[in-house]
């Protein structure tokens, strides 16, 4: 390498270490002037204060951005040093006057008047806002610090973090208890009063789920920095019904797990006086269910299987078994409900089960979803000759999973349907008229002419032989050992077979009596002799 060309390399790294010296230094400065201006706000007031907080907050968040920038390009700054915790104690400050005005907020709202209040909220709101971006920005200071070494005490973000859960925790079941008692009171309410409470419902469930947005923010932070959420991921759940990973997780599991253990042993509790007649009831609705259904099963196989109609049987079955269950179903709910259990909690845990079974069950699904085409699409039915997955034989019955196929040596085979729709389905008798197709080889010296009204005559005396189609019999393939001429009559599904057998046999004999020879694979092979040398 020349000395001209190592002299240009070295200039360029003192010109970069320039740069990003003087990088630093501006961030430096927007750093300080940053911090000043939290004082400005804290002394400031009503939209003033506002006002000044966002622009500080969008400007902060370019210069955090350049501070990232900055710690991959030259991540052994010094100015690092000073910008992170400079950066931490401007936040802290932000999230102590943020969160102080988010609590005046909420008091002021609560003593406003209706016309008011939704004003006072939606600012509230505002504010819990900025204190998540705060939080969330704390965070990513702290990480920031690890990465280079710097401590900064997280003592007080964990206790302010916990701190912050708790009475959003405590907000949230506040608002429920207050949400449920408006819905209990606007049963007992007048017509004219149900609007201002369905309109205080209304704000109520707004501004929980907004608080528990913000909760769920806080838990997730919590989460990266050790802290138990058990309790709180379990109410999250239990509120929003959002299935995420955090079903998965052991804890929230078994702590869901002894919350509903606790609800049923408190039932228990509250019922026992009547908890007999109550269990009469919920077999006497299920007896009445079971009669139920077998009623309206019949009634849709009658309605079903009515010729204009033209459903498959296969079709027919699924509708009687999908009403039938369905019926069932509804008549179990009917009784759990009556002996006081909530259904709620009960259709949540069904959802749950219903998506781990479903990734559990990917393949079964994929059956159920191809036997709704087949019965859509109708390829086959009962009593059909088919060939599909590579087997033949009769369908003997089929569910919406699989079908099962008997074969005609007398063997039971259950496919799934996924098979079945995936590939090729021949149905050998869903037209009610077939042709036989067979091949018959005479020799080369026999007169081809005579052979064709031979095989005519048989198919002629053969009565399961149709006049209609006509018959098809021709010389077919000039072959190397044999003239091939091909016989097709065209016969009843059911007869099929045996014509086939028939015909086969009546032509050998017929064959043989009048001298035509079904010859054998032959070649002419020349010798020729030549003189040793």
């Amino acid at each position: 390498m020349s000395k001209g060309l190592l002299l240009v390399i070295l200039l360029c790294n003192v010109l970069a270490g320039v740069a990003n010296a003087s990088e630093a230094s501006h961030l430096l400065k927007q750093q300080n002037k940053f911090s000043a201006q939290v004082e400005k706000i804290e002394n400031s007031t009503g939209e003033q204060a506002l006002f000044l907080e966002d622009v500080l907050r969008r400007k902060n968040g370019v210069l955090r951005d350049e501070i990232a920038d900055l710690l991959v390009k030259s991540p052994d700054s010094e100015s690092l040093k000073t910008l992170i915790p400079a950066q931490a104690t401007m936040l802290q400050a932000l999230i102590m006057h943020a969160d102080a005005q988010a609590q005046t907020l909420f008091q002021e709202a609560r003593d406003a008047s209706e016309a008011d209040k939704a004003e006072y909220q939606f600012l509230a709101q505002q504010r819990v806002a900025s204190v998540d971006i705060y939080y969330t920005e704390l965070a990513t200071t702290f990480d920031w610090a690890k990465k280079q070494g710097i401590k900064l005490d997280e003592s007080g973000f964990k206790q302010d973090l916990q701190q912050r859960s708790e009475v959003l925790y405590d907000i949230v079941i506040y608002l429920d208890g207050r949400k449920k008692a408006l819905d209990q009171r606007k049963l007992y309410t007048t017509e004219e009063d149900k609007p201002a409470l369905e309109k205080q419902i209304v704000a109520l469930a707004q501004l929980q789920r907004y608080l528990l947005s913000s909760m769920n923010n806080t838990v997730t932070l919590m989460s990266n920095f050790g802290l138990d959420v058990t309790d709180y991921k379990q109410t999250l759940f239990a509120m929003t019904g959002d299935i995420n990973a955090d079903i998965l997780d052991v804890n929230v599991a078994l702590g869901l797990f002894h919350e509903w253990l606790d609800s049923f042993k408190d039932w228990a509790f509250d019922n026992s006086p009547s908890i007999l007649v109550k269990l009469l009831v919920f077999l006497g609705i299920l007896w009445a269910t079971h009669i139920l259904s077998k009623l309206v099963a019949k009634l849709v196989k009658k309605s079903v299987s009515h010729s204009k109609m033209d459903f498959s049987v296969l079709m027919q079955d699924f509708f009687i078994s999908i009403v039938s269950k369905a019926v069932t179903f509804i008549g179990l709910l009917i009784a759990l409900s009556q002996i006081g259990i909530n259904l709620g909690p009960l259709l949540t845990g069904f959802g749950v089960a219903g998506v781990i079974i479903g990734f559990a069950l990917q393949d079964t699904l994929s059956n159920f979803a191809s036997g709704l085409m087949i019965l859509i699409y109708r390829p086959f039915d009962v009593k059909d000759l088919v060939q599909v997955a590579g087997i033949q034989g009769t369908v003997s019955h089929m569910s919406l999973v699989s079908t099962t196929i008997r074969t005609l040596d007398n063997q039971t085979l259950v496919i799934p349907n996924n098979k079945i729709w995936g590939d090729v389905i021949n149905n050998m008798t869903s037209e009610r008229v077939r042709r036989v197709d067979m091949v018959f080889g005479i020799g080369y010296s026999d007169d081809f002419d005579f052979a064709i009204e031979i095989s005519k005559k048989v198919l002629q005396n053969h009565d399961k032989v149709l006049k209609h189609p006509e018959m098809n019999v021709r010389v077919h393939t000039l072959n190397e050992s044999s003239v091939d001429l091909i016989v097709r009559p065209w016969v009843r599904t059911d007869d099929y077979w045996d014509v086939y057998w028939d015909v086969t046999e009546e032509i050998k004999r017929q064959f043989d009596a009048n001298g035509i020879t079904i010859p054998f694979p032959q070649r002419d092979v020349h010798i020729y002799k030549t003189d040793q040398a």
